[in-house]
């Protein structure tokens, strides 16, 4: 069985938003490692569902 999505409702403007790719790690507090492997990865820049999906965020301990 098979459902039908109406693909207007979705936005997708976040996920595709070009970003630098040494200012998203500063900002999301990457180390130096993962900071070098996404440089090598993507180059300067990348959107923002690629870097989200190739890091590791650090955890946040409330």
């Amino acid at each position: 069985m098979s459902n039908h999505f109406q693909t207007t409702g979705f936005t997708t403007d976040r996920v595709r938003k070009v970003l630098r790719v040494v200012e998203f790690a500063d900002h999301q507090g990457l180390d130096d490692k993962q900071k070098r492997d996404l440089l090598k990865l993507f180059g300067e820049f990348a959107t923002l569902q690629e870097l989200l999906t190739n890091c590791r965020l650090p955890g946040k301990v409330r």
